[in-house]
């Protein structure tokens, strides 16, 4: 019962005390008296004996608990050790898009009703909320991702979900659903302090990695109930739910080899790739009998036994193949076939449902492979595919995440995280490392005079010269503003000065033309080297800022190395 409610329960016993002492006149105070102490009993039984009758406030973001029957919630309670690679490489991407959140993931409990934490970057999210909490329920009616504001929700939700005891009234959250076959099954929950740290950006690019968690719970499930049928399918399994995202696909590939080895029977593994730059087929991995193809082998898959699964775009299991296809070969026309292997078991690799390669099992022996093997294969192939869209996805969105979206350079954050790993490496191998920054003159002139446009247009042009004009092993980033920043790896100080005078020459040379606008303009540069002037991120970036400021007082358009 509130505070409010108790004070009115007790100015009614006391007015029903005063009719029960004083004397009974019937006059108008004392009737009114009577009629509002009658009232209040009646108001007061009904809230008692019928408490739904009286409310009147309905949070309309608030779920009825009571109209969600036990076979609409999915339960999975049980997402636990198994998914706990693919939650932390999700956390993990969604907080490289911005660090400012708060990330959890709430997954329903069937049994007791309600969202329970699962995974967590920080601890201020309460272990079990009531299944009704708005800022986690509205999913159901929504379908889809929703951002709320602390000001539009009642503050006691807040408090169910987040143990924050500073609250301003500036927070925001997004809450995403977590879906099975469009079956919701929990949410991704992101609490930010003020609604100010928000990228416009960061709901699209926060939902690519929910995609990638709903599917990846969703190929782990349907994979999970295929390796229950036999042993030597847990293998598939374990390569397709350890994979890093990081890892680079050499590792992979070697893990995959390993996995064929421990379930298939052959005397040849081959998987190949479409060429980039041709239609052939390129062996980019193979296994057990050597002394025919090498990886790296090229052949055109036409006409080509090896390469029939990928020109039909089909598993295919094939015994003493040379008399149902005696026009065929095993790869083509230019390979002089000394060896025939007799039984072939062939598998598409697809993106987007098109074939992009194929793996291929061979055996001498004129033995077939059976339908185990076949199902086997399928799901191998369908796991590696899947593995092979996972990484590209996650390096087309870390891509995104550390690039600068106007000139296409690393941004300030990936910049000093590849210096710090180039200052590690550079000390157990004693390299020399050269730093420059870049400032364009009177910037800001260009801007206010010309606009932004013309703004973007000239950083562009003059990231552009900076790129071309270092090496491939260097590393460039645009490190705010109108700044840039270049790391010459294993490069002696006195030797950059040289280069960081051409690029300042060629800025300075180049007119900027455009929409009829043209301007020359010129860029200041100021050089710090490792480990003439320091061994540490921070101090070597202060020292070649100094730098470039005096190259500023002394008129610009040149080149200082720190003291």
């Amino acid at each position: 019962m509130s505070f409010y409610k108790q004070i009115a329960v007790i100015a009614l016993f006391v007015v029903i005390q005063l009719l029960f002492f004083i004397p009974h006149y019937n006059n108008v105070f004392i009737i009114i008296l009577k009629g509002i102490s009658s009232g209040g009993i009646v108001l007061l039984i009904l809230s008692y004996a019928f408490p739904g009758l009286l409310l009147r406030e309905k949070n309309t973001n608030s779920v009825n608990i009571n109209q969600i029957s036990s076979k609409d919630l999915i339960d999975r309670s049980f997402i636990d050790k198994r998914y706990s690679t693919l939650l932390k490489n999700i956390k993990d991407g969604i907080l490289s898009v911005n660090e400012n959140y708060a990330f959890g993931v709430y997954i329903i409990d069937k049994t007791s009703k309600t969202f329970n934490i699962k995974s967590a970057s920080e601890e201020i999210f309460k272990s079990s909320v009531k299944l009704e909490n708005p800022l986690l329920s509205s999913i159901f009616n929504k379908k889809k991702s929703i951002i709320f504001n602390y000001k539009d929700i009642n503050g006691e939700y807040w408090d169910e979900l987040i143990n924050f005891n500073r609250w301003k009234g500036s927070e925001s959250a997004f809450c995403f659903p977590i879906k099975v076959d469009n079956d919701i099954i929990g949410s991704i929950f992101l609490f930010i302090d003020h609604f100010s740290k928000i990228k416009t950006s960061d709901q699209s690019v926060i939902q690519n990695f929910v995609d990638i968690l709903n599917q990846g719970i969703l190929d782990i499930d349907v994979s999970e109930s295929d390796f229950l049928r036999n042993r030597a399918l847990n293998k598939i399994h374990n390569l397709f739910k350890e994979f890093d995202p990081e890892s680079d696909s050499d590792k992979f590939f070697k893990s995959v080899k390993s996995t064929c080895r421990s379930i298939f029977k052959y005397d040849k593994l081959i998987i190949s790739f479409k060429s980039i730059d041709s239609d052939d087929l390129k062996v980019l991995l193979m296994d057990g009998f050597d002394d025919d193809i090498d990886e790296g082998f090229t052949f055109n898959p036409r006409n080509s036994i090896i390469g029939l699964s990928f020109i039909d775009n089909k598993t295919r299991s094939l015994t003493n193949w040379k008399n149902q296809f005696p026009e065929m070969r095993r790869f083509d026309d230019s390979f002089n076939d000394s060896t025939y292997f007799s039984s072939v078991m062939s598998s598409p690799l697809r993106s987007g449902g098109k074939a992009i390669g194929n793996i291929s099992f061979e055996r001498l022996e004129n033995k077939i492979y059976s339908n185990s093997e076949l199902e086997m294969l399928k799901l191998l192939s369908e796991n590696i595919s899947k593995v092979l869209g996972w990484m590209d996805v996650h390096q087309q969105l870390n891509r995104s995440a550390s690039r600068d979206g106007l000139t296409g350079l690393l941004n300030q954050k990936t910049f000093l995280s590849r210096f710090a790993k180039e200052i590690d490496r550079s000390n157990r191998f004693g390299h020399h490392l050269g730093l420059i920054f870049f400032d364009i003159d009177k910037f800001k002139f260009v801007n206010d005079t010309y606009g932004h446009l013309y703004g973007d247009y000239v950083l562009e042009e003059v990231s552009r010269i900076i790129s071309k004009n270092v090496r491939s092993i260097d590393i460039v980033g645009r490190y705010g503003g109108e700044e840039f920043s270049v790391l010459l790896v294993n490069t002696d100080i006195n030797e950059c000065k040289p280069l960081a005078e051409k690029i300042v020459k060629k800025i300075a040379n180049k007119t900027y033309l455009k929409d009829g606008i043209a301007v020359n303009l010129t860029i200041s540069a100021g050089m710090s080297g490792f480990p003439l002037h320091s061994d540490n991120v921070q101090s070597l970036i202060d020292k070649a800022d100094k730098a470039m400021y005096r190259t500023k007082r002394n008129g610009g358009n040149g080149v200082t190395i720190a003291v």
